[in-house]
């Protein structure tokens, strides 16, 4: 209700005196110019800009560069927008409509501007006497050379190479268009793993491989597929060592390294794909009775390569097998008394000695010796333990029997 009781007297105001409002608009309208001109004043200066004139209108038959020459104009703009005018504000074009073959004066240069900046508008063209020569167009087809450069890495090859189409259009003047003989198409494959598609720009060369100019190419690009196929595939295998023969009687082989243990070998997919390990050439252990390090070739089969040397170490552990044999020995007494003797003869006990085999086979029963300690012992029948001993670095297992019983009498 408020707003009616405000609006109603406002439109009743402008309705009674629509005269004064009209010139009210118009006054103001003026006075926005006014001040605008005086802030902004427009000029009219020669921009210091070369524009260059693009022919139109082209007669189908005749080639004529893309940029016939260049104009400069007089402009009316504002003066704040004056400076920021360039080249791409304006489109300059001489129309060539009718001309043949020949060489002609440069027809009248239409500039227009392609933006409203500032209030911009072309007052004059400023252009120079110059002429444009027309030159016989000529297309033909050139074939399209795949030039390739670079390469994948060594285990890689390239496959077929397959471009879009086998030759383009090449147009333009007639000296320019016969010195062409092919088109080439330039791709980088290098260090490239897998096959590729990629559009590539057509280059006119002339037979010697130089860019002609001035021509061309219809179409300007083409895809070209490349396939890149992998020759030899890797895989890191363990070396297994190859060992011929067997240690001496009485050792044994405890253990087997190779440095390296494991290496990286180059080869075909099938067999890349096959293989668990690859071997080495013979190590000799035959007879062998202490640790054997030899330094093999590995045995690489037709077409396979390693990564690094092609030789290992192999170093063969051989020890002494441990044992145990059984000798018969005479017992022999210790701290007989000198009023006492022995009635009977002594029996012998089996003696176990435990050791390093080969020791243990050159062993004589001479060499271990069984005794009884009769220190204190008097005349009567006792029961006294055997005791055994054998060379150094052997072991006395067992004696059996460990106790014998023994009859003294006096003397």
């Amino acid at each position: 209700m408020f707003i009616t009781a405000v609006l109603r007297p406002a439109a009743r105001s402008v309705r009674e005196n629509s005269g004064l409002a009209v010139l009210s608009v118009v006054l103001a309208f003026g006075m926005w110019i006014f001040v605008t001109d005086a802030e902004n004043p427009e000029q009219t200066r020669v921009l210091p800009v070369d524009l260059p004139v693009e022919p139109v209108n082209v007669p189908a038959d005749v080639w004529v560069p893309e940029e016939v020459g260049t104009v400069r104009v007089r402009v009316r703009v504002e003066e704040n927008v004056f400076e920021s005018l360039t080249k791409d504000d304006f489109q300059a074009t001489a129309d060539l409509q009718g001309l043949a073959v020949g060489e002609y004066p440069l027809p009248p240069v239409e500039v227009r501007p392609l933006t409203g900046r500032g209030n911009l508008r072309v007052v004059d063209v400023l252009q120079d006497k110059v002429t444009v020569k027309l030159l016989q167009l000529l297309s033909k087809r050139a074939p399209v050379d795949v030039d390739i450069n670079g390469s994948p890495p060594s285990d890689f090859s390239l496959g077929a190479t397959e471009a879009e189409t086998d030759s383009v259009v090449v147009s333009g003047p007639q000296e320019g268009v016969q010195a062409v003989t092919k088109v080439v198409a330039s791709i980088d494959v290098e260090g490239r793993t897998e096959s590729f598609e990629s559009a590539v720009r057509l280059e006119p060369r002339d037979q010697l491989g130089h860019l002609v100019e001035r021509v061309t190419v219809d179409p300007e690009l083409i895809d070209v597929r490349i396939d890149v196929e992998q020759q030899s595939f890797s895989r890191a295998l363990a070396v297994s060592p190859d060992l011929k023969g067997t240690p001496r009687q009485g050792y044994n082989l405890v253990g087997v390294t190779v440095e390296p243990a494991v290496v990286t070998v180059f080869g075909s997919q099938a067999f890349i794909e096959q293989a668990v390990a690859i071997a080495t050439q013979p190590v000799d252990i035959d007879d062998a009775s202490s640790d054997v390090i030899r330094t093999v070739s590995l045995d690489l089969p037709s077409g396979v390569t390693v990564r690094g040397s092609a030789s290992v170490t192999v170093t063969v552990k051989i020890s002494p097998s441990p044992g145990q044999l059984g000798f018969v020995v005479p017992v022999t007494v210790k701290g007989l008394g000198a009023n006492v003797t022995i009635s009977g003869v002594l029996p012998s006990v089996q003696v176990f000695v435990f050791g390093p085999l080969p020791d243990l086979l050159e062993l004589n029963p001479n060499d271990i010796t069984a005794s009884v300690d009769l220190g204190g012992k008097d005349a009567g029948t006792h029961t006294v333990g055997v005791n055994a001993s054998a060379p150094g670095g052997l072991e006395v297992r067992s004696i059996s029997p460990t106790e014998i019983v023994i009859q003294l009498v006096p003397k």
